[in-house]
């Protein structure tokens, strides 16, 4: 295989051709394993152990079988040699070869239990019916008795001719290819889940396109569990069953993608099935009866190379004159930038020689100082097995300075982040050439002796400070230390909204809104008359009050408090105003701590969303721990109370048939962040006799979503109750499938799994009575508690 590698000259443009001497690709080709593990009787799904040295697989009607050579399958092993072959395959004891039908179906992840075919007696002496057992081997010589696996449902399922399965390492996903008709051979591709030890959960068919042909066998799941490997024949004649391969879509492992066909030449017209990957994914093993020895034979395919390395070696040169580097310069070789640890260098033949892995493209150059080393790449993303390449490395004077330092910010002394996007300009100009390090916040670039320089650096919203590099007269290489200063632009960049404080709309130009700062018109801001949109640009260093003066809108003010600010940011601030003629009603309460049912001690500073949003119109009063809020009648508001440290509980407030200026007393409440404290999640609702939540529930959800972002160390326990009326264990599994709906919801919208339980107590925990009917409504609740902080 070819590659062009091209080098590139910072002060010269040339290209160079270099060959890697990579094998042919053909050497990935499907390989029958010989006569060592094949023969003339049929050998299928082989089975490799984790270190990769032993190959199981079943051999059909063999004479030495222990049902003989009519209707039998024993389980044949052949261990790999050290130069790479198989060793001539032998059988293994009656230990596992118990019944008429042998297999070893997988391997778990101890590297020395198996999945074996049927289930037998305690002593492992008898086979007794169909199905599954994990067998052990304890020595070379020496095997447990077979343990059943229990499949909820799976005797009564299975009704076909055939079956095989596939468990993961893990032991939590078992993967089952039956047929629920009688005496029929057409498969189906199941998963069952992991509940207990040799405990599995009712086999689920997969979804998607898997099934929908004649028949889907020998399902594998790959190391990552995100691909699933089979045989299957989607109608192209009635023994052509291909391999194929699709991708999990979701974390139940029934959704699949669709089915493609697995590339690399391995697909014939005939039977392939039974597609195995070894530990590392290397190497591919399969059955099929295309060129076999006789029936179906076993055949393994490379996918990547297990050594994937590229030698590359070759002189370090002066360009100047293509001679040899002096024995006593100390150059080095870096690889992407950085010393690598492989590569060595002798200096006695000014050689290098550097193994890299497959599959990047790597930049090498020598280094040396007051030279220039050259960089060349060599690109290795395509090839797949051990390469090697030839380059010659070169290193050339230059007659140049190089101006090197810091971007600093002259406030803090410190440099500048190049999230900022620094850049330094030579005589007012960028250049390419200047090089930027990320981790030392630095700057250089090499330019010509024989002029002076003008340096300075540009960041946004800073005033840069310039300094002069004279090199008129220089003829050697220089360095020149040059840091460069810049001066923060002494102030903020304000960005905000003029809003209605009610319903939260613009205040757009019908009404003449003009921007307030410290109760003096702005006339030089503009607020967009669509939008409400406007930008000021104030100086840091104190506090400020904004407010909108309006024909339309009472005066509002608003805080801005800019005393913490030390250099120029940008930051988001809107202004509200109340709209003189709006048609209210008021509320006022208190706020009520949950834990003592009494309002909030004094002191504690209070805000309000109204439909997600903190609203100035909301007025609390630490001291009488009181609030009052004015809102427009006529429409539905959500609210929710802001207190840090405590759990806001969500509240709708329906005002579409409250007259103007009605007075609503209402308490809002709150609940400590503390383990052991429990809410009730109101406003949720299912369909009747199910645990199935209706859309009208998120808004409350997401209330318990958003607390739990906020305080993402936060575990709960979402437990789910009902009433005394029905069966008591009817009762039970509503109450926790309920939950359970709450819990998969709350983990939907993106909180981690491990920190939300659910839990089903039934009528077990009453809060109200249950002789009456209001008192039975309430104990039907889903509530959470806190478990830990």
């Amino acid at each position: 295989m070819k590659k062009l590698i091209k080098h590139i000259l910072p002060f010269a443009i040339g290209f160079l051709l270099v060959v890697i001497n990579a094998p042919a690709q053909s050497t990935f080709a499907p390989q029958n394993l010989g006569s060592s593990v094949n023969s003339e009787y049929s050998e299928i799904n082989p089975v490799l152990s984790i270190d990769g040295k032993t190959l199981y697989f079943s051999r059909a009607n063999h004479p030495e079988n222990t049902a003989g050579r009519l209707n039998s399958q024993d389980v044949w092993f052949s261990t790999l040699n050290d130069d790479g072959t198989w060793s001539s395959a032998k059988r293994l004891p009656k230990e596992v070869n118990i019944g008429r039908y042998n297999a070893i179906l997988a391997t778990l992840g101890d590297g020395k239990s198996f999945l074996i075919n049927g289930v037998y007696n305690r002593r492992g002496t008898l086979w007794l019916e169909r199905g599954y057992s994990i067998i052990k081997k304890i020595d070379d010589n020496t095997w447990s008795k077979p343990k059943r696996i229990h499949i909820k449902g799976y005797s009564r399922m299975n009704k076909g001719k055939v079956s095989n399965a596939y468990i993961s390492p893990s032991g939590d996903l078992l993967f089952l290819a039956f047929s629920t008709k009688p005496n029929n051979s057409k498969l189906t591709i199941y998963v069952s889940r992991q509940s207990d030890s040799l405990r599995y959960g009712k086999p689920k068919e997969l979804k998607g396109d898997i099934n929908k042909g004649k028949s889907a066998e020998a399902p594998f799941l790959s190391a990552d569990r995100k691909t699933l490997y089979f045989s299957a024949n989607y109608g192209n004649g009635r023994d052509n069953f291909d391999l194929y391969k699709c991708e999990r879509t979701d974390d139940s492992f029934r959704k699949w993608s669709k089915p493609v066909l697995i590339p690399d030449s391995i697909n014939t017209p005939n039977w392939d099935s039974y597609y195995k990957l070894n530990a590392k994914g290397s190497w591919a093993y399969y059955c099929s009866i295309t060129n076999s020895l006789g029936k179906s034979d076993i055949f393994r395919i490379k996918l990547f190379e297990e050594s994937p390395f590229v030698k590359v070696s070759g002189l370090i040169l002066n360009k100047l004159d293509e001679t040899l580097m002096h024995i006593d310069t100390s150059y080095q070789i870096l690889v992407n930038g950085e010393l690598h640890p492989n590569v060595k260098i002798d200096k006695a033949s000014a050689s290098y020689e550097v193994l890299l892995p497959l599959g990047n493209l790597y930049s090498i150059k020598p280094v040396l100082k007051n030279w220039n080393g050259i960089s060349s790449d060599i690109d290795v993303r395509d090839v797949k097995e051990y390469s090697e390449s030839k380059l010659n490395l070169y290193l050339s004077t230059i007659p140049f300075v190089l101006i090197k330092g810091k971007i600093i910010d002259k406030r803090t002394n410190l440099p500048i982040s190049l999230e900022k996007n620094p850049r330094v300009l030579i005589n007012g100009m960028e250049y390419d050439s200047v090089k930027y390090d990320q981790f030392s916040a630095s700057y250089q670039v090499l330019l010509p002796l024989g002029s002076k320089y003008v340096v300075e650096a540009k960041v946004k919203n800073f005033t840069p400070k310039a300094d002069t590099v004279d090199v008129l007269k220089e003829t050697v290489y220089q360095e020149r230390e040059v840091n460069l200063y810049l001066s923060s632009h002494p102030w903020v960049e304000v960005k905000g909204v003029a809003l209605d404080n009610n319903s939260f709309t613009p205040i757009i130009g019908n009404s003449n809104p003009k921007l307030l700062i410290d109760g003096v018109p702005v006339d030089s801001i503009t607020i967009d008359p669509a939008s409400g949109e406007f930008t000021i640009r104030l100086p840091y260093g104190k506090k400020y009050k904004t407010a909108i003066a309006s024909k339309d809108y009472n005066i509002i003010e608003n805080e801005l408090d800019l005393s913490g600010y030390v250099e120029f940011t940008t930051i988001k601030h809107n202004v509200f105003g109340e709209r003189k003629d709006a048609k209210m009603a008021i509320l006022s309460g208190k706020i009520i701590n949950t834990k003592t049912d009494k309002p909030l001690e004094v002191g504690i500073p209070v805000k309000l969303k109204i439909n997600g949003v903190i609203s100035a119109a909301f007025k609390y009063d630490s001291i009488k721990l009181e609030y009052t809020l004015k809102l427009p009648v006529g429409y539905i508001y959500d609210l929710t109370p802001s207190v840090y440290n405590f759990y806001n509980k969500y509240e709708p407030l329906d005002l579409t048939k409250v007259t103007a200026m009605t007075k609503i007393p209402k308490n809002f409440y709150v609940t400590p962040i503390e383990v052991g404290q429990s809410v009730d999640i109101e406003n949720i609702f299912f369909e009747t006799s199910k645990a199935e939540l209706k859309p009208t529930s998120f808004k409350a959800l997401n209330a318990l979503v958003s607390f739990l972002n906020e305080y993402p160390n936060v575990r709960v326990e979402i437990s789910g109750h009902t009433d005394n009326i029905g069966a008591a264990n009817i009762n039970m599994s509503i109450s926790e499938q309920r939950a359970q709906s709450v819990a998969e919801y709350v983990i939907s919208m993106g909180v981690q799994a491990s920190r939300v339980v659910s839990k089903g107590y039934g009528l077990t925990k009453p809060k109200y009575t249950n002789k009456t009917p209001q008192g039975r409504a309430k104990n039907r609740r889903v509530e959470f508690m806190i478990t830990g902080i």
